[in-house]
């Protein structure tokens, strides 16, 4: 199953992405067009169908309970910051000296490990921004209990 998320729910596609779940952002106008290996998200009664799980919810922590209670085999894909946020691809392990003057340097300077998307190019590393993230994945209870996050 190909999972897609519609542009009503765009917030809830980047955050499943931060989770490391693969989640396309699409933008289909009928039921027809939603490929038959597809589940999409949304949040626009048009497109309702076999191949739609409509989310209720405005808030974006409402939305990954609703989709997690739906769709509870999501949860054994959990790997959180694994993926392009922007281009959800794969990302892949790069080496500081291939990051110089693409970071800020006081990032390059205190920090040892990089990622960078193979699509867009787009470095990442492990700074404060993940760490509230899962903090407050964590509170949530949105995040499978005793999952490791490295790097």
């Amino acid at each position: 199953m190909r999972l897609c998320g519609d542009r009503t729910l765009g917030r809830l596609v980047k955050w499943l992405r931060i989770l490391g779940i693969p989640c396309e952002l699409v933008s289909y106008r009928h039921p027809d067009e939603i490929p038959a290996e597809s589940l999409l998200l949304t949040r626009n009664r048009r497109l309702l169908s076999e191949k739609t799980l409509l989310v209720p919810y405005d808030r974006v922590e409402d939305q990954l309970r609703f989709v997690f209670e739906k769709l509870p085999e999501l949860r054994r894909l959990e790997a959180p910051f694994r993926l392009c946020i922007r281009c959800n691809e794969p990302l892949e392990e790069v080496s500081r000296e291939e990051v110089f003057g693409l970071v800020p340097d006081f990032v390059y300077e205190t920090k040892e490990r990089f990622r960078r998307c193979p699509s867009c190019g787009r470095v990442y590393w492990r700074g404060t921004h993940p760490s509230r993230m899962l903090s407050k994945l964590k509170q949530l209870g949105l995040l499978r209990a005793g999952i490791e996050v490295d790097g």
